[in-house]
């Protein structure tokens, strides 16, 4: 049975049964209405494989920021299909945890080292004629949707302390994630009207959250022969230094 792993102090467990699923929460993105327009958010990891902060990041927190492009816009206005391509997702250990959601640099590089990297990976995906990263069914206008909005793509390990453990071609395409999310319009209660800053959260009126679906790479335990290979390399080792011992005795 695999062991767990920890990678940059992170710990999870690949013989658990939801293995490799990472939840998103606090999970804010920025406003976008055009093709062109690029997309941004920030956010933190709420668990991996079930198991909450205080089990896979005592002490710590894991800090995430991503963006990705508009490239086409299909259907109507009250429900428009929004594809976009350029993804990009960062993943941060911050060893203070002092992640704050109303706070978006706390989120960003700055915090901690990084532990995951991944990039957009483009796939048709049913019901969109364009092909890109990340495809989002809106419910409602572009800039403000609704709840019930929600989107799907697929990503591949592009680096990181962690990207050895999850570069699998596991999933569909043979990309390393699936990506889900919902999300709706709510700005943060403090915010009387939307920000041009990145580093306010005024800037991010979209709430939300995301799973990641993916697989760890397995391990294999040592077999019979891999454990006999182990054997006769310790017997060797114990005769040679039997041979020494009689040669200085002589």
């Amino acid at each position: 049975m695999a062991s767990p792993i920890t990678v940059g102090g992170i710990t999870w467990d690949p013989a658990n049964g939801a293995d490799l699923t990472v939840q998103a929460i606090d999970f804010r993105e920025s406003s976008v209405s055009a093709v062109g327009d690029v997309l941004t958010g920030y956010g933190r990891i709420g668990s991996i494989n079930g198991a909450d902060q205080s089990v896979f990041c005592s002490g710590c927190s894991l800090n995430f920021t991503f963006q990705y492009t508009v490239s086409a816009i299909e259907g109507d206005a009250l429900n428009p299909k929004v594809v976009f391509d350029g993804g990009l997702i960062n993943f941060y250990v911050d060893p203070s945890g002092g992640f704050d959601v109303a706070d978006p640099s706390s989120a960003g590089s700055a915090t901690g080292p990084l532990w995951l990297s991944l990039t957009g990976h483009a796939a048709p995906f049913t019901g969109f004629s364009a092909v890109g990263d990340l495809y989002s069914n809106i419910n409602g206008p572009i800039a403000a949707p609704g709840s019930l909005s929600g989107g799907f793509g697929l990503l591949d390990v592009a680096g990181g302390a962690a990207g050895y453990w999850m570069d699998t071609n596991s999933r569909a395409d043979g990309a390393d994630f699936d990506l889900s999310s919902s999300f709706s319009f709510k700005p943060y209660d403090q915010c009387t009207g939307p920000s041009s800053d990145p580093t306010n959260i005024c800037y991010y009126p979209i709430v939300g959250t995301g799973t990641l679906t993916g697989q760890t790479l397995a391990v294999p335990e040592p077999g019979p022969i891999g454990m006999l290979g182990v054997g006769l390399g310790l017997m060797g080792l114990l005769l040679r230094r039997r041979s020494k011992e009689s040669e200085l005795g002589a």
